[in-house]
């Protein structure tokens, strides 16, 4: 008998530990994960940029994979820079299938200076499998609105280029190309790389 409470003891103990210590899901890495918001998914239109290369490009050539996309400009002093190199960062720590079934887009809130020519080694420098979009100031419009994104010039002194402010969420489309969420800084990739790792394991369970 008291070998039975024992060996029932141990077996509750190891289940226990089981639960405590097995990998979280993919659901539950993106419920607990702060700052990251879901939802149903809204239509994003068709809209026509040119990408680093000069070359013109529709958003509906990125369907087939999932899209994390962020705003911002070449001339930006921290928050663009610091943002690619995490996202760069994040992309070595997926696994090759991750990475193809991810495409990293810098939409350019700053169309007039960011041409191709400039934004081809600026992009490059920090990974060369991301895309830029830019060279359309009405589709800029229209992307910014349909997925709650935001850009204003800021003018400062006499002599002083002007600044660009914009939103700093990094923003989700789904394979079909709607709007499925954002999330929010700080995108360190210890943070980040867990976070889209969950969204691929959930998208493809689904």
């Amino acid at each position: 008998m008291f070998r039975a409470i024992l060996l029932g003891s141990a077996l509750a103990a190891a289940f226990i530990a089981g639960v405590l210590l097995a990998p979280p899901t993919a659901d539950k890495v993106l419920n607990r994960a702060a700052g990251v918001v879901l939802f149903e998914g809204m239509p994003v239109p068709d809209l026509s940029f040119q990408n680093q290369q000069g070359a013109p490009v529709d958003l509906s050539s990125l369907r087939g994979k999932w899209v994390v996309m962020f705003f911002g400009y070449t001339f930006c002093p921290d928050v663009c820079p610091m943002t690619l190199m995490h996202l760069s960062k994040t992309w070595k720590q997926l696994t090759p299938e991750e990475q193809s079934a991810l495409q990293v887009v810098m939409v350019s809130v700053d169309p007039e200076r960011d041409t191709p020519d400039g934004l081809g080694p600026y992009l490059n420098y920090f990974n060369p499998a991301f895309i830029a979009l830019t060279g359309n100031k009405r589709s800029l419009s229209e992307l910014a609105l349909a997925v709650n994104a935001f850009y204003a010039r800021v003018e400062r002194g006499e002599g002083q280029a002007y600044l660009m402010d914009h939103s700093a969420n990094i923003v989700l489309l789904d394979p079909a190309g709607n709007y499925r969420g954002y999330i929010e800084p700080p995108h360190q990739p210890t943070r980040l790389a867990p976070v889209l790792q969950a969204l691929l394991s959930h998208a493809s369970a689904d």
